[in-house]
């Protein structure tokens, strides 16, 4: 399990650390050049819009440039080797979704080229926004209870698309299947595009996925939004019922951002950055501007983010064994 391994980390690594490290004060004059940032996505999505807000405003706070680098494949997996396989270097970070850190390791069974367990060191959680699980205007249903026992009663012709096997709304509808005993039938696509016009050409009947990605297709009109996996309802659909009121509160999740560091990252960076990256998501201001794009600020210390890593692994671990999900 992935893990903020203070103690084996510094105690491998002593004399290195002891050479390399700075102290607090050298921490306090960094950064001293510009910082990258390493989206292991492809521009445009959630992550890389949810980053770039965050990387304009920390470049204010920390006076430097915060400059975004995208690297997409295999559900984040190429970013995050590249990353973890980089030269140490105090000035480059990495934006994470659960994929990297606790979905991955589980749902793939060849090498992803990281260790989760022992590359990355934890900074801090930054955003959150929920799945919406939406469907066809032209499907007679109008609630998840309704979608369900729809699928009952056509097995393995009720289609859900997704952007990829092991995003969160593919695993969400594979928890739907073990909880339910429903067998909707997935077809994975590459991408949230994709996968939106595959339900808006009538190729499938419903989706699941970040709301960042479906409320356009909401405000429109041209998809129907049936539950949202927040605890409470979200504000921007305050007319849409949560999981829970639907009767299914295991399936109340999000998808999450944070912000990693590689493991040679000296604590005093750590908790510098720490504290930079609460400064912003702190602010009332750009609160009300991560609102606009549907998403929440969340910050935290780097245990508090180690602790919900954790707990996002042993829950998906758990749903992709239940489910026997896997990915080449």
């Amino acid at each position: 399990m992935y893990a903020y391994r203070q103690k084996p980390r510094w105690g491998a690594a002593l004399l290195v650390a002891a050479l390399t490290t700075p102290t607090i004060s050298a921490a306090q004059d960094w950064p001293q050049r510009p910082i990258r940032l390493l989206v292991p996505y492809a521009a445009g999505g959630s992550t890389d819009i949810a980053s770039r807000l965050i990387a304009q405003r920390l470049s204010q706070t920390l006076k430097q440039p915060v400059v975004i680098e995208n690297r997409g494949g295999a559900a984040g997996s190429v970013g995050a080797a590249y990353f973890a396989k980089s030269a140490p270097d105090d000035h480059f970070f990495m934006m994470i979704t659960p994929s990297q850190l606790s979905i991955n390791p589980y749902l793939y069974k060849t090498d992803l080229g990281y260790d989760a367990e022992k590359d990355f060191v934890s900074i801090s959680l930054t955003t959150q926004t929920p799945n919406a699980i939406v469907v066809s205007p032209k499907l007679k249903v109008n609630t998840l209870s309704e979608l369900i026992e729809h699928g009952r009663d056509h097995p393995k012709k009720i289609a859900y698309s997704s952007a990829g096997i092991g995003s969160t709304g593919h695993l969400l509808n594979e928890f739907i299947k073990t909880l339910t005993q429903v067998d909707f039938l997935h077809v994975p696509y590459r991408g949230n595009g994709p996968a939106m016009q595959a339900l808006l050409a009538g190729e499938v009947q419903f989706n699941t996925d970040n709301l960042p990605q479906l409320l356009p297709q909401i405000q429109a009109g041209k998809v129907k939004p049936i539950a949202v996996t927040s605890k409470e309802r979200w504000f921007q659909l305050p007319d849409v019922p949560t999981v829970a009121e639907a009767g299914y509160p295991d399936l109340a999740t999000s998808v999450w951002f944070g912000l990693v560091g590689q493991a040679s990252l000296p604590k005093p960076i750590v908790t510098r950055m720490n504290q930079a990256i609460n400064t912003v998501l702190t602010d009332p201001a750009f609160i009300e501007r991560l609102k606009e794009v549907s998403l929440e600020a969340t910050p935290s210390t780097p245990e508090q983010m180690e602790a919900h890593v954790r707990a996002e692994a042993k829950r998906w671990s758990k749903v992709i064994k239940d489910s026997g999900a896997t990915a080449e």
